[in-house]
């Protein structure tokens, strides 16, 4: 169901507006058991109010249902409306600029789709095979840790997390990354390239790769505490510009002062000790994305942590949010100024301002290998047709240096017949002859290969580097390494049969007195063939349809259809190295009407109770009373000769008492206290569906009086 989410807040009752403020500031995107919502429940309302409130979230999508095996349900935050969320409710995260020198702790390193890229790459020319025991073999392990540029020490965040203790923590980061993302996929003997997804995700843009990165890091990668989910996505907010440094004090303080830390908010605390948890943690988190290239942690002239963002920012996905990325043209900027910024109200007072606000909220963030004749490879062949991606450069001494414009699907084709060097900024490449003989390997004749890099670079080809590369293809294709379908016979006599069969003349090729050729496609007709001579053959292992198993990775140009959009597949979570495990089912909604409510006995009792207010026998008083307990709901009553709606929490009796919440008419405020029978004159149910709306109207600005 697509949602429109600031819509679908400013479409909320503010019941259901202060249940989903409490929950997400208890327990961001966590899961919520009914036990801790039932806890979280506002002084005002009662249980049923609450009940309609959750099935209020759960129909407009601001809530899931989730059931663990053994049947508890859970109420979860989606992640995608999660941002969105906390920005709506909590507004005034200040931002404060750094001035003057900062010492850079941990600088950014190279950025994370370049390290995908060189994972993807070795994998797709290396191989990653599996031991016996099912670990990647040590030499392989050894060989991908060292392609990559990702320094251990910046993963510390993920220790705890890592169950391949002896795998480097980089080469666990960048499998898990790939395994999740559903580019390669793993069997018995290893891991390899899912070429389908792997052309869906080269057709992004680097952007919507960081983009995309970033809602997966985000969620997989931080811990599930709610304060330090509250930090990651407020720290991710626009106003936090590129290439400027902020503090990162001033974020923590303000999270502790609006009760995000899981405690309640003390006006003007300056926060707890600036050793605390979550600044550990938030720290931690820095250096991460520090090692993904997208952030920078360090020190001012005082001492005070700080940080900056990279200039290609990751942004949480667009259409998850509802919001237009910072990136994209259009976008509005919301104030940014610190000196501006203020704190957050009380909880008590966010429902009636988010409905008066919301709609109004400015846009803000957060093919079969043919053989290849020498002859045609020297020889001038067409021109491929140019791609409408930026060129790279191609120098005199072979190198290729590939601006960060060029799309990486052209960046792609090229690691197919150059040898990557750099991945940081500015990739560099180097034509050898060693690449264009691997690229013949994969089905490309070298002709081809020159005629592509001619039609991408930026100005064409240096003169010189076009004679060595034809110099180069000369050698290549004089002679041809195929594998081949091989049929062997016991003995001359069956040769003989075979050799003779009228149907088989076209299938098999005779090379011996035991042993034929076998076209490929023809394997199945040979199969039923053999078996009705009475010749039924046996097939080794693996060795039937090997050849045609082999997938070509890489293209010079694009595929025969065009390439399905990028999506993360399904049950992403449960795939890699660093997973959790699978989360709690989550349960189908039927969202086709108006939240429902079931009262048992309904009709069983006096309507009276309902629709009179009036005064009853102190029995029968008491019967009303303990009916709303039951069935969770308020009852409006005379107290000091005003009415007043009342929630009863428990019964006792000897003498017969009633504990629960006074909502004093006026005052807003909500206090506990316990009456009698004779503490009240008249009394009548209030059916929660039918007083919802006035209810509504009027809650969101109570006070517990205790």
């Amino acid at each position: 169901m697509e949602l429109e989410p600031a819509d679908d807040i400013g479409k909320l009752s503010a019941d259901a507006c202060e249940v989903l403020l409490r929950i997400a500031a208890e327990h961001a995107a966590s899961p919520c058991t009914a036990d801790s919502a039932e806890r979280l429940r506002p002084e005002f309302l009662c249980r049923a109010e609450q009940l309609l409130a959750l099935e209020e979230l759960l129909h407009t999508g601001m809530l899931e249902l989730r059931q663990k095996v053994w049947g508890e349900r859970l109420y979860q935050i989606p992640q995608q409306q999660y941002p969105l969320i906390l920005r709506s409710f909590w507004t005034g995260c200040p931002q404060v600029r750094v001035e003057g020198a900062v010492r850079v702790e941990h600088a950014a390193c190279s950025e994370l789709a370049g390290e995908l890229f060189q994972g993807l790459l070795f994998i797709a020319q290396e191989g990653l095979p599996l031991t016996s025991k099912g670990v990647i073999h040590k030499k392989q392990l050894g060989r991908l840790a060292g392609k990559l540029s990702i320094p251990g020490e910046y993963l510390t965040l993920l220790e705890s997390s890592s169950g391949h203790q002896s795998y480097p923590l980089p080469v666990t980061l960048i499998i898990d990354l790939l395994s999740v993302l559903g580019l390669i996929t793993r069997d018995n003997s290893g891991y390899g390239v899912d070429r389908p997804m792997l052309q869906r995700w080269l057709a992004l843009t680097a952007q919507e790769m960081t983009d995309t990165l970033y809602t997966l890091v985000i969620s997989r990668y931080g811990a599930p505490l709610p304060e330090e989910q509250h930090f990651r996505h407020l720290f991710s907010a626009a106003e936090f510009k590129t290439d400027e440094w902020f503090a990162v004090e001033p974020v923590l303080s303000w999270i502790r002062q609006n009760g995000l830390a899981g405690e309640q908010p003390v006006p003007g605390a300056a926060g707890t000790g600036s050793d605390s948890g979550l600044k550990q943690a938030s720290l931690a988190w820095i250096r991460l994305l520090a090692a993904f290239g997208w952030c920078e942690l360090g020190y001012s002239a005082e001492g005070a942590e700080c940080f900056r963002w990279k200039a290609r920012k990751p942004q949480l996905n667009r259409n998850s949010l509802g919001i237009t990325p910072q990136h994209q043209e259009g976008a509005e900027e919301a104030d940014s100024n610190p000196e501006t910024a203020s704190s957050s109200p009380s909880i008590a007072s966010h429902s009636q301002a988010i409905l008066d606000s919301a709609a109004e909220a400015p846009d803000t963030v957060l093919s079969p290998q043919r053989p290849v004749a020498a002859e045609a490879a020297c020889s001038p062949p067409p021109q491929a047709s140019a791609s409408p991606s930026p060129g790279f450069i191609v120098q005199p001494d072979f190198e290729v240096l590939v601006p960060p414009e060029v799309a990486y699907t052209v960046r792609w084709t090229l690691a197919g017949c150059a040898e990557l060097l750099h991945h940081e900024d500015l990739w560099s490449f180097r034509l050898t002859r060693e690449r264009l003989e691997a690229a013949a390997d994969q089905g490309f004749a070298p002709g081809e290969v020159i005629s592509w890099l001619n039609a991408h670079a930026a100005g064409g080809l240096p003169e010189q580097v076009i004679l060595a590369l034809r110099q180069w293809a000369r050698a290549i294709g004089r002679t041809e390494l195929a594998e081949v379908l091989l049929l062997s016979c016991a003995g001359e006599q069956e040769g003989e049969i075979i050799a003779a069969h009228p149907r088989l003349q076209d299938i098999v090729t005779r090379i011996g007195p035991l042993h034929f050729i076998v076209r490929p496609e023809a394997a199945g007709q040979l199969r039923k063939e053999l078996a009705a001579a009475g010749l039924a053959p046996s097939v080794r292992a693996g060795d039937l349809n090997g050849a045609a198993g082999q997938q070509r990775l890489f293209e010079l140009s694009g595929p025969d259809e065009p390439a399905l959009r990028y999506e993360l597949p399904a049950a992403a979570g449960e795939r890699g190295l660093l997973g959790t495990g699978p989360s709690p089912k989550l349960l189908p909604l039927d969202r086709g009407g108006p939240p429902m409510l079931e009262l048992p006995g309904e009709e069983a009792m006096p309507q009276m109770w309902f629709n009179q207010w009036r005064q009853y026998h102190v029995t029968t008083a008491q019967k009303v009373m303990e009916q709303a307990l039951s069935w969770g709901i308020k009852v409006r009553l005379s107290y000091g000769g005003k009415a007043a709606d009342f929630i009863p929490e428990r019964i006792s009796g000897r003498p017969w008492k009633v504990r629960g919440i006074l909502l004093l008419p006026g005052t807003e405020t909500a206090e506990e206290t316990e009456l009698a029978a004779e503490d009240w004159q008249e009394i009548q149910l209030l059916h929660p569906l039918k007083h919802r709306n006035s209810s509504s109207a009027e809650a969101g600005g109570y006070v517990m009086i205790r």
